[in-house]
């Protein structure tokens, strides 16, 4: 204590302002530093935490995106099935229009040519009687102008059944 005393220094002032340094100390650790310690923890897991949560959420939110993506997929797909199913539908009933124009048509052609047909047998047969007529008429003509009286209706009546003869036997 001696030397402390050299020194200038009052070894009752140290022992006191030791004593109250070391109560200031345990006072300071026990109502600032062990609070501040225990708020600074807090806040450290609750920062945590939160992060856990935030690093949960993106991954629930990639999840969820991914979910979405796949169903867009999906969605995607089907409407390319049922657009597909709607071509086919519409070609398959072009082709059943189409086949249904075609076969009108055939049937108008062959209505059109039966008609024709008709139409020419009846003129056949038309002109085979006309042709006849005239022939009979030309036969009268001729032998009137170059027989006699009396050899000119037995002429007349023979060249007449000839000609019916010939159209009777080529209606042509």
């Amino acid at each position: 204590m001696q030397v402390l005393h050299e020194l200038g220094i009052n070894a009752h002032l140290l022992i006191v302002n030791a004593l109250a340094f070391l109560l200031v100390l345990y006072l300071l650790t026990r109502l600032f530093f062990q609070p501040f310690g225990a708020f600074l923890e807090q806040r450290r897991a609750a920062i945590e935490k939160q992060m856990t949560e935030a690093e949960q959420a993106r991954r629930d939110a990639a999840q969820e995106m991914a979910d979405l993506r796949a169903e867009q997929q999906a969605a995607r797909e089907q409407f390319a099935r049922e657009a597909e199913a709607v071509r086919k539908e519409a070609r398959g009933e072009a082709q059943k229009i189409v086949s249904e124009a075609h076969q009108a048509a055939r049937e108008r052609r062959d209505q059109t040519e039966q008609d024709l047909a008709r139409q020419r047998e009846a003129l056949r047969q038309e002109l085979g009687a006309q042709t006849a007529m005239l022939a009979t008429e030309i036969a009268r003509k001729a032998l009137t102008l170059s027989l006699r009286p009396q050899d000119q209706d037995s002429a007349t009546e023979a060249a007449v059944r000839q000609v019916e003869d010939l159209a009777r036997e080529n209606p042509n």
